[in-house]
């Protein structure tokens, strides 16, 4: 039986909309030109094809090697106003960043010292709380730390070598309330693996287990669910885990058919968007429900592209991802080399953002080639994404900053230019949504529903919109994961995807 749950009703304030900028949304292909002539570090330069403007944040006098960590480690802090870089062998190091000016200022060293008696902390997989903009969560080989930038204090948040003697912490992911973490667990003498860690810091409570085949672990928003990548594949293997993190239940997924597992993929709030290696394309699964999904974009049979993904934005109605030249397969072109956003709803639109201009395939040594992977990471307002590129070069890389186009300026929720849509926020939400809906269906007899990835109807309401009225929405009791709201009428049918979270 669906549970349906109370509407109320509220007044609000107005929001003022503008029409989105013009960025192509088509499947074209696009040929990486010659590329641009760059500014100093802390200069913008405009993309040639695509128009957007960018920012190279590391020049020479910042050394050969400049990065930033992984599609899935955040480079910018909460509120966009930190932004830290890392270096291959280096310092990482963290600027104050301007979002009104698109620009950066004050560059110092990210960790000013040591946890006392401790190492120094892992500065690559390094990690932004997701509550606080001015805490860096942070590891060392067997303690976990939030590191204060502003004040340069350590708080020991656990010291795992009680419990798990010999451990070497790897490859952190948190959840959005820096309540739960997941960790490569390898021993540290010769930094073999042996298996994954996730700790709950509400509870104190660890799950582990052996599995030395492991490549990585990643914690989903809501610190419900553990995606597992065992490091094997082939046909049968199971290539991916899902683990409840509360009841501690675990589905596999094998590698090829029936559940093609992901294979380079990010979380959201209670699920997965990853790479089916089979079928070349992106899949989206609900890990309560992961042997069931559906494609967000394909690649047919180009298989020359490799990519990346990041769902670290608020906004999880779409994905960014960075593309590079892997290999000398036939290219088709589309997409190569660029940034580009994908909606996750399975309507395979797309918002072409930048070229990356990242030399891949002609490095001198497999480090080079690596650290020149694009690996572009989105802020958590969705207006900024960072990246790396070698510039065509082999002797260097720097890392690199994308102002992404907004779709509305609202300050809420984005929504594609539809005078007939309307807008949803805030998003993801604990406790309530507010619909604002457009002139063009003031008075018009409407039914507002609210769905689960199923599809399943879970609450309905008719009313007669009033635009100048925001409608409140309570959505407090619902679970953790994503939701539908439909609105419909005469005119329209408009769906937006909104995220649940405690």
């Amino acid at each position: 039986m669906s549970k349906r749950i109370s509407l109320v009703f509220i007044f609000s304030f107005s929001i003022s909309f503008l029409n989105a900028q013009s960025i192509k949304t088509d499947f074209g292909v696009y040929p990486e030109p010659t590329p641009p002539i760059l500014p100093a570090a802390g200069g913008t330069f405009t993309d040639p094809v695509f128009g957007t403007t960018l920012l190279r944040v590391t020049d020479s006098l910042d050394g050969a090697d400049n990065h930033q960590s992984y599609s899935y480690w955040p480079s910018f802090n909460k509120n966009s106003t930190l932004l830290y870089i890392s270096s291959v062998g280096g310092t990482p190091m963290l600027y104050d960043f301007d979002t009104l000016n698109f620009s950066i200022s004050n560059k110092r060293i990210l960790f000013q010292s040591n946890p006392v008696g401790d190492g120094p902390p892992n500065g690559e997989d390094a990690i932004w709380s997701g509550i606080y903009t001015n805490m860096m969560l942070c590891h060392t080989g067997n303690k976990l730390y939030s590191y204060n930038v502003t004040t340069n204090q350590y708080t020991l948040i656990h010291d795992f070598s009680g419990a798990y003697p010999n451990i070497y912490l790897w490859q952190m992911s948190r959840s959005i309330n820096d309540s739960v973490f997941g960790f490569t667990y390898k021993e540290n003498v010769n930094y073999t693996n042996v298996g994954y860690l996730a700790y709950r810091a509400s509870t104190n409570l660890s799950d582990t287990a052996n599995l030395s085949t492991l490549d990585e672990v990643q914690v989903d928003k809501t610190g419900a669910y553990l995606v597992i990548k065992t490091g094997n594949a082939g046909a049968g293997v199971i290539k991916v885990q899902i683990l409840n993190l509360l009841t501690h239940a675990i589905d596999n997924l094998t590698d090829n058919g029936p559940d093609f597992a992901p294979g380079h993929s990010d979380n959201g709030s209670g699920f997965v968007i990853g790479e089916d290696n089979w079928n070349n394309r992106y899949t989206f699964r609900n890990l309560a429900t992961p042997h069931v999904f559906f494609s967000i974009i394909d690649h047919n049979n180009d298989w020359s592209i490799g990519d990346h993904a990041s769902m670290l934005a608020d906004d999880e109605s779409w994905i960014l991802f960075s593309t590079f030249l892997a290999d000398t397969f036939p290219s088709s072109g589309v997409f190569l080399d660029e940034l580009y956003q994908v909606k996750t709803d399975g309507s395979q639109s797309v918002r072409r953002l930048c070229h990356t201009h990242s030399d891949f395939l002609h490095q001198t040594n497999s480090g080079n080639a690596y650290w020149s992977m694009p690996r572009a990471n989105i802020s958590r307002n969705g207006k900024f994404a960072v990246f790396t590129s070698n510039w065509g070069s082999i002797t260097r890389r720097d890392a690199f900053v994308l102002q992404i186009p907004s779709m509305f300026t609202t300050g809420i929720s984005e929504k594609e230019n539809n005078s007939n849509s309307f807008l949803l926020y805030p998003n993801p939400t604990h406790e309530k949504i507010n619909l604002k809906f457009p002139q063009s269906i003031n008075g018009k007899k409407t039914t507002v529903t609210i769905l689960n990835l199923m599809y399943e109807e879970l609450m309905t309401k008719e009313l007669v919109v009033d635009s100048s009225v925001p409608l409140e929405l309570n959505v407090a009791p619902l679970s953790d994961g994503i939701y539908f709201v439909k609105v419909s009428n005469d005119i329209d049918c408009s769906i937006q995807k909104f995220t649940h979270i405690q």
